[in-house]
């Protein structure tokens, strides 16, 4: 099975688009469980929840996306978990796809794919794939002491310097970021951004120990 990890915030009709375009993408031959995160304090809560038969909902007191994410985590069942954002694209049969990149599903392993936005040698993870030993291994998705903001960069060196990344170029899944005009800007865009002060103090604080796992 593979567990898609999806957090979000006053974007209810773009969440269920991006949930109906990976399910409509996927082979249909692997097991797919949708865990969608969502905060107590989101006015458009109720909007995700009305038809709510669409995915295993945790909704939560949540500050952050990585309290969100990680909140997900704990109820998901898959062997491969996806971090899934509304504005992720993904390829045909990428269940297929992801599947067959995993070398050996009892040691940590993650995938770094092409997100289309980045130079692919950028030690960043914006869309971070990892099997269930991976998560067993860290504890987390993403480090809980972020909020946002140099998460994704955490978690590749953490990889990185453990041996647990697999490179793989050429599986494209497009990030359609407002940045490059692919998403408008929004509440939830800005509130992300607004803990790039803080990320960047972690992140620095974690480098000097050279991204322990705890």
């Amino acid at each position: 099975m593979i567990s898609l990890i999806h957090p979000s915030r006053g974007r209810p009709k773009k969440a269920f688009e991006t949930y109906q375009n990976w399910i409509k993408k996927s082979s249909g031959t692997i097991p797919i469980e949708h865990i969608l995160s969502l905060d107590h304090s989101d006015l458009l809560a109720f909007e995700y929840i009305k038809e709510h038969d669409w995915a295993i909902t945790v909704h939560s007191d949540n500050n952050n996306v990585v309290e969100a994410t990680n909140r997900a985590c704990i109820h998901a069942r898959g062997e491969i978990l996806i971090y899934l954002s509304d504005d992720f694209d993904c390829p045909e049969g990428w269940d297929v796809l992801v599947k067959s990149c995993f070398t050996n599903m009892h040691v940590p392993q993650l995938l770094k794919v092409n997100d289309c936005l980045q130079p692919f040698d950028v030690a960043v993870l914006t869309i971070p794939i990892m099997n269930r030993k991976l998560y067993e291994t860290l504890g987390y998705f993403w480090h809980p002491q972020y909020k946002s903001m140099f998460v994704d960069e955490d978690l590749y060196w953490t990889c990185k310097n453990n041996g647990w990344i697999i490179d793989q170029q050429n599986l494209f899944f497009p990030h359609l970021h407002c940045s490059i005009g692919l998403a408008e800007n929004d509440e939830t865009y800005t509130r992300s951004a607004a803990n790039w002060d803080t990320g960047k103090q972690t992140f620095q604080q974690r480098k000097a120990l050279n991204f322990p796992l705890a």
